[in-house]
């Protein structure tokens, strides 16, 4: 019996320790001895040493590239490992250098490249779960609101006009958003993989009443709300808000036109429809309830980013009855809403 056969029953004896010891032995007098290799790869395996399975299946490999056991077991360590592609490439040529009979290796090449084409699957869809994420987050962002309009902002600086796509569903309450590229700083645009956020709107928008602004440090997207009316949050979700940014905003320098949905750029004249909506609120010459949240809108406009914060974060836990500039006052607690009487102004 050969010192590889012993090794074999110490190893269905579950006495890895033995059968490991007969394979140094071996490969200390025969470094190539690549069944040697093949079984300690397997010998490794069992105890946890997956990284030394995978490095001595793959010195087994290098020696015989076509042998179907050792490349069974570069595929097992190479999965193990984590190594889904790697061990794909070694099962598939596994199956094709093992005879076409019902053997017990060829339904173990079988099963682990179902294993590993699964893992690899599922790998795939966390990728792209995460690439997503990042995406959604890259940007920091910020919104406001008036009682008739909604304002969506993005902090992406050098955005390039071109890039940016703005979609609804039909019900338009909800914003599919899409920037495709940025500028650097001339005519050229660079691209990279697109940044897409998805907003379920509070409530439904008119969409032919909108401007879109870019600045250099961000796109400002702004909405007239199908139904006069204060919203609880942006999106229709239990909890949460997007959080103010701590960017620094700018003057807009320049208006970018916006691509309708099913990809037709289609440009409007944003200026015309800005222009409009200014003097149909002149015109409203609001009162009231009316006056207020629009000199509410003036002071976020003119405000700096603590300011702005307080004002959001005051406004949307009290359901919309405190108002607040003061970050320090307001930024460690959680504000309660008030008695249904109006909104309480604090430090305006």
């Amino acid at each position: 019996m050969s010192p590889l056969e012993d090794a074999r029953i110490l190893f269905d004896e579950e006495q890895y320790d033995e059968a490991l010891q007969i394979c140094d032995d071996a490969l200390a007098a025969s470094p190539r001895d690549a069944d040697a290799l093949a079984f300690r790869s397997r010998v490794f395996l069992a105890i946890g040493l997956t990284q030394e399975a995978f490095a001595d299946a793959l010195n087994a490999v290098a020696i015989d590239e076509n042998n179907p056991e050792y490349l069974l077991r570069l595929g097992i360590a190479a999965h193990e490992c984590e190594a889904y592609g790697e061990a794909r490439k070694a099962l598939e040529r596994g199956l094709t250098s093992e005879a076409a009979t019902a053997t017990t290796r060829r339904a173990l090449l079988s099963k682990w490249l179902d294993k590993t084409r699964e893992s690899q699957a599922r790998e795939a869809a966390k990728n792209d779960e995460r690439i997503a994420g990042e995406r959604a987050g890259r940007f920091k962002r910020a919104w406001y609101q008036t009682s008739t309009h909604v304002t969506v902002e993005i902090f992406a600086k050098r955005v390039f006009p071109d890039a940016l796509t703005l979609d609804f569903n039909e019900a338009h309450d909800v914003l599919k958003i899409t920037i495709d590229a940025l500028s650097e700083g001339g005519e050229e645009a660079k691209t990279y993989d697109p940044y897409v956020l998805e907003l379920n709107l509070f409530g439904a928008i008119d969409k032919d009443q909108g401007v879109v602004n870019v600045s250099p440090s961000k796109v400002e997207i702004r909405m007239k709300k199908a139904k006069a009316a204060l919203w609880g949050d942006l999106e229709r979700r239990s909890s949460g808000s997007l959080a103010t940014s701590v960017v620094a905003t700018s003057p807009i320098s320049s208006t970018n036109s916006i691509k309708e949905t099913g990809g037709k750029r289609s440009a409007k004249d944003w200026d015309s429809i800005e222009a409009t909506l200014k003097a149909e609120e002149e015109d409203e010459k609001p009162e009231g309830d009316a006056a207020l949240n629009a000199l509410f809108q003036k002071i976020y406009m003119n405000a700096d980013d603590d300011t702005r914060r307080a004002m959001n974060k005051s406004f949307q836990e009290s359901a919309g009855t405190v108002l607040s500039t003061d970050w320090k006052d307001v930024g460690t607690k959680t504000i309660s809403p008030e008695a249904p009487d109006g909104v309480k102004v604090e430090k305006i």
